[in-house]
């Protein structure tokens, strides 16, 4: 049996109505695999701890057509008497008091089974439970006897709740929302993927966390089960809902020129499909996503390409009105093996990738390539690659076409397009910058001009100061381009920290965007981006991570791209992270790092390095070598911007290796460099990871404050100030302020501080007391490790013996600890002859037992 997830209100509902006084019983109404059954089994489980008697009984299509058939374990063996529903309702009385009757799939009883049921109910002889279908022997609760409850399908949260119960682990984003989409919410169906994938390996467990891997397959007792729902089909039927198949959604005028409507009508009946409105269009699509994994894979291949041929033909006799029109026929024709232009690949190659169908505008252009119109598709072609992580490929297209004879126009519109591939794929800064000049020629049209502008403000934003690049933003270019440097001046007032600014900017250039969705699909991606960005780091981290998620919910679930969400993973991951959930941070961060490490792009090396700090939290020392490792790989020196982000993974992998002196050197270094670019989102990041180290930062952070106003940078500054004051009270007031923001990780940390601070000045009760809200807070952290907390057993020691406890219970010598402290053996000796005293061991092991392993 299932987990029981949800329903808590339908659960309440019903228990009531069987329970309370005035009540006669419920029906549970909906379609199949909603649960019903699940939920009455729940019912009949708190019945029976009520202390109530339960008789459960099914009724099936056999038992429909015999008299009491479904009842007949409940009722006497001899019913042949002149009044049997007389009979029955005697036998009933004689059973232990209070009696509740459960009925699954009422909609099934033989006629007597209900004239019973009708006694029981009105009389009170016993409390009644049945579940239904919708629209069937409604007589039940359409004459007032049962209250009816309907039961639909869950919802995300619920179904994401049920398979992590089910698995006993976590699962991946990607597989939650890909199994979600294919049940529908409906939880018989989100069983069966769920069993036949783990039979067919597509379900997997890896390093803990479920994946789904390749395309849903309907084998086994999940086939069966939607065949089943799906019935017997007329010949009609069955092509109306092929039809759909391979064209859902699609309009009714579309689909009813090519099937009767007769068809249609009786399978809406049937809830085969579903007709919706939507303003002056109506749309048809199948009952359920599975129906159409069925009818895919079980439609012949003449007849599937002959379908698809006469939704193509019918789409063009109606002129083909609607922009992603296109991008229908092109497919259509591609499937249908019928003859396609060169011209049509091209318009619907670009339509799919203003569309952000990544991997339909990759599979348009690589058909347009493959007749020879590489020049035709080049500059789609060429960002298609890029964002898909090929940029080698992506610049050998780009180069092949621009070798050819072009115009000056052509060429700078392919330039241009290969000049952000060079510099964001391939990190080639000064190749990109010559290349961009050698298109910018006299004579080009305006259009082009401000577009070759925006281009290279966009490339100077990764590697040059903010404020130069700021003033930048504001050249006068035509004002349909001029959402582009309003984009990049945002993201200018991000990289400087003045989270405030990036949401009025782009709350001025934001209608722009979406007035243009269709045809610059990054920009509104960038601007949600750059928002998720601001709220994290200005701490609204709830608000952050609600809207990286709805973000991600719309977009293509493709890892390939790298739009796909590796920003809003690092968001989330970061959230996580805050609230002192390591293991939730490095998942997350895992999922939004690229499979590969070949030809890692520049957002790759800032999830990485994100991964490699989130391991190292929780103890994980080889994913965090491994991460690290991949992000200095993949790091450029073109790409300035990420470098303070990967010293800062950096910081955190010698921290957990023991090493607080590297880390906090690592951290300053990063703090350096970001300043250097203006860049004080990161600065004061790493300023705050700085103080936690150890190192005295709260001049520079209180400095920073004069210009970032958010409430997250002045709790870090209050929190370097309180540390190096070496101030417990003031610490205390500092772990509020960060638990108000929901970093409680910072909590806990200031909190451990105090009451170490609080035991040096001999003031045990108050030490006590931080301690005990220190607990109270770490209650819901799984396995995070930072210097802080680790020395939370070592309240009683100093900063440097703390170091050396920390070292000796990672397995190094006293030598090898001196040599890395740079003192001698005979103090390490001192350090660690101190520290066994204070704690109260008498060596290393024991040392390894108080504190746990480094």
């Amino acid at each position: 049996m299932w987990p029981f997830v949800g329903r808590v209100r339908e659960l309440g509902d019903v228990m009531s109505a069987l329970t309370e006084p005035t009540g006669k019983g419920a029906a549970l109404v909906g379609p199949a695999g909603v649960g019903k059954t699940r939920l009455a089994d729940e019912v009949v489980t708190l019945l029976e701890q009520a202390g109530c008697t339960v008789r459960r009984c099914y009724a099936t299509v056999a038992t429909s057509a015999i008299p009491f058939g479904a009842m007949a374990a409940m009722l006497p063996a001899d019913m042949r008497t002149a009044n049997p529903l007389g009979r029955a309702v005697e036998h009933l009385l004689a059973e232990p008091q209070p009696l509740a009757i459960v009925v699954d799939d009422a909609h099934l009883l033989d006629d007597a089974s209900i004239g019973l049921l009708h006694h029981v109910i009105r009389h009170g002889h016993a409390r009644v439970l049945v579940t239904s279908r919708p629209g069937e022997r409604a007589e039940l609760w359409q004459e007032g006897l049962l209250q009816r409850y309907p039961l639909g399908d869950l919802s995300r949260a619920e179904s994401d709740e049920l398979l992590e119960r089910a698995l006993d682990g976590p699962v991946d984003s990607r597989s939650s929302s890909w199994l979600f989409a294919g049940s529908a919410g409906n939880p018989l169906y989100l069983r069966e993927l769920v069993v036949s994938g783990r039979a067919m390996g597509s379900l997997c467990e890896v390093d803990g966390i479920w994946s789904w891997h390749g395309a849903i397959e309907l084998g086994g007792r999940l086939g069966e089960l939607v065949q089943e729902n799906l019935g017997r089909l007329e010949p009609s039927h069955r092509r109306a809902l092929e039809m759909l198949a391979y064209s859902e959604p699609v309009e009714l005028d579309l689909l009813a020129s090519l099937v009767h409507e007769e068809a249609l009508d009786d399978l809406e009946t049937r809830a085969l499909i579903r007709v919706e409105s939507s303003g002056r269009r109506t749309v048809v699509r199948l009952g359920h996503p599975l129906y159409g994994s069925l009818l895919r894979a079980t439609c012949p291949l003449l007849r599937a390409q002959s379908h698809q041929r006469a939704l193509a033909a019918a789409l063009e006799a109606t002129g083909a009105r609607r922009r992603e029109d296109l991008m229908r026929i092109a497919t259509w024709r591609l499937d249908g093996g019928s003859p396609i232009s060169l011209d049509l690949l091209a318009a619907a190659a670009t339509q799919a990738w203003a569309a952000r169908d990544a991997t339909l505008a990759e599979r348009l252009c690589r058909a347009a390539v493959d007749a020879g119109g590489l020049g035709q598709v080049g500059h789609v072609f060429g960002q298609v690659l890029m964002y898909g992580r090929a940029p080698d490929e992506a610049e050998a297209a780009l180069a092949e076409v621009m070798a050819s004879p072009l115009s000056p126009a052509d060429r700078a519109r392919l330039g241009a397009a290969r000049s952000m591939n060079l510099y964001f794929g391939l990190g080639e800064v000064e190749t990109a910058a010559a290349l961009l000049d050698h298109i910018d020629v006299p004579g080009l049209p305006q259009e082009l001009r401000d577009w070759l502008t925006v281009v290279r403000n966009a490339i100077e934003a990764q590697h040059r100061h903010v404020a130069e690049v700021l003033e930048a933003t504001f050249q006068p270019v035509a004002p349909h381009m001029s959402v582009y440097l309003q984009q990049n001046r945002a993201l200018s007032y991000l990289h400087a920290g003045r989270f405030r600014e990036v949401e009025e900017e782009i709350a001025r250039y934001e209608p722009t965007v979406l007035a243009l969705s269709d045809d610059a699909p990054l920009l509104h991606n960038g601007a949600q981006r750059m928002r998720c960005y601001a709220l994290a780091f200005s701490g609204r981290l709830a608000e952050a991570e609600q809207l990286a998620l709805t973000v991600q919910d719309t977009q293509v679930d493709d890892h390939r791209w790298t739009f796909a969400g590796t920003s809003f993973y690092s968001v989330r991951s970061f959230c996580a992270r805050m609230r002192g959930h390591g293991a939730q941070a490095v998942r997350l961060a895992r999922e939004g790092a690229p499979g590969s490490p070949d030809t890692p792009l520049i957002y790759d090396t800032i999830i990485l390095s994100d991964l490699a700090a989130c391991a190292a939290l929780i103890g994980d020392t080889a994913l965090a070598d491994e991460a690290l490792a991949r992000a200095e790989k993949a790091q450029r020196p073109a790409w300035r911007i990420t470098g303070g982000s990967v010293l800062l993974g950096r910081a955190w992998v010698l921290a957990g290796a023991g090493d607080v002196r590297g880390a906090a050197k690592a951290a300053m270094t990063a703090a350096d460099t970001s300043a250097e670019l203006g860049v004080h989102s990161l600065e004061a990041w790493a300023l705050h990871d700085a103080a936690r180290f150890g190192v005295d930062t709260s001049l520079r952070l209180a400095a920073l404050t004069s210009t970032m106003d958010d409430p997250l940078t002045s709790a870090y500054a209050a929190h370097a100030t309180a540390l190096a004051h070496a101030s417990p009270t003031v610490l205390e007031a500092v772990a509020t302020d960060f638990l108000q923001l929901g970093a409680t990780l910072f909590a806990a940390e200031a909190l451990a501080s105090a009451a170490r601070l609080h035991r040096a000045q001999d003031n045990a009760r108050a030490a006590s007391q931080a301690s005990a809200r220190q607990a109270l807070l770490m209650r819901d952290f799984d396995t995070v490790r930072t210097p802080a907390l680790r020395a939370d057993g070592l309240t009683h020691l100093t900063r440097r013996q703390v170091e050396v406890a920390r070292l000796a219970t990672s397995g190094l010598t006293n030598q090898q600890i001196a040599e890395k402290l740079h003192t001698s053996k005979r103090t390490v000796d001192n350090h660690l002859h101190a520290i066994y005293g204070v704690l109260g061991v008498t060596g290393r092991d024991e040392l390894r037992t108080v504190l746990g392993p480094s």
